[in-house]
């Protein structure tokens, strides 16, 4: 049965769509088989993976229960998604008198956990209710991004507080299965003070940090203007590479083994 992981911030621009798609599409070259949900009514990552949700079926559908998961999935190159719209704005409001709201995408997703080695959960930049009933389905975990900036960490309190009572009432598995620094350049002094400060902050709420970090380049924001995966980027790119060692670090962490780096093409 899938794992269920969410990726999470309570800011934008700290890369967690980047590691939605970088993480599933590298579990995918390991020979595993992902399921992406879109929680984020931006729609980014069913606009990076190439899907057209007009007129079509997507998780608000399915969190309303008008379709089953299955005929709201669709593939993309290196992974399934269930794709989100801007309709997805109004799915707190549309049900919020509905008894055990907390657990609904839970329950739509039991039908399709068989079917997948990993689900991951892209979410919004914010701590409404579309991030509640994600971390409320996280059986796996949740992995925190953050970028390497003096800012990064403000307001990681209150992500954590939110984390712990998902925990509390609604998922008794939620916990963070790490923080991912994002956006580095490594050649900053402000890199290691930024690092050292997470790394604190991690072991105050267990919340250790990986060792990988993916360092910034424009690549990335190539790849999701032009709907293309960032491992068939034409050009090399340090951030593809680090995604690659991030994810098996990711994996043993996890318990599971490693995926061989010359499948990855992983370049030291």
């Amino acid at each position: 049965m899938g794992k269920v992981y969410v990726v999470a911030n309570r800011k934008g621009g700290c890369s967690k769509t980047t590691t939605v798609g970088a993480l599933a599409s590298a579990l995918h070259m390991g020979g595993y088989k992902v399921l992406v949900i879109d929680m984020d009514p931006q729609g980014n990552i069913s606009d990076w993976a190439g899907i057209y949700t007009r007129d079509e079926y997507t998780v608000y559908d399915v969190l309303h229960r008008r379709v089953d998961i299955s005929e709201a999935i669709k593939q993309a190159k290196y992974y399934d998604i269930l794709p989100a719209d801007e309709r997805l704005m109004q799915i707190e409001s549309d049900l919020q008198n509905t008894p055990g709201k907390e657990a609904r995408l839970k329950e739509c997703l039991e039908p399709v956990k068989d079917s997948y080695d990993f689900i991951i959960i892209d979410t919004p930049p914010n701590l409404g209710y579309l991030s509640v009933v994600s971390f409320a389905a996280a059986d796996g975990g949740i992995l925190v991004t953050s970028d390497a900036s003096a800012f990064a960490s403000k307001g990681m309190n209150r992500l954590v507080e939110q984390i712990d009572l998902a925990k509390r009432y609604y998922n008794p598995d939620a916990r963070i299965t790490g923080i991912l620094l994002t956006r580095v350049n490594p050649q900053t002094n402000v890199f290691q003070t930024i690092r050292a400060l997470t790394t604190q902050f991690g072991e105050l709420y267990d919340a250790p940090v990986y060792e990988t970090f993916i360092r910034q380049t424009t690549v990335v924001m190539n790849a999701q203007m032009t709907a293309t995966d960032l491992y068939d980027m034409p050009k090399i790119n340090a951030a593809a590479n680090d995604y690659k060692k991030f994810t098996n670090e990711f994996l043993v962490r996890e318990g599971y083994e490693p995926i061989p780096a010359e499948v990855l093409g992983i370049r030291e």
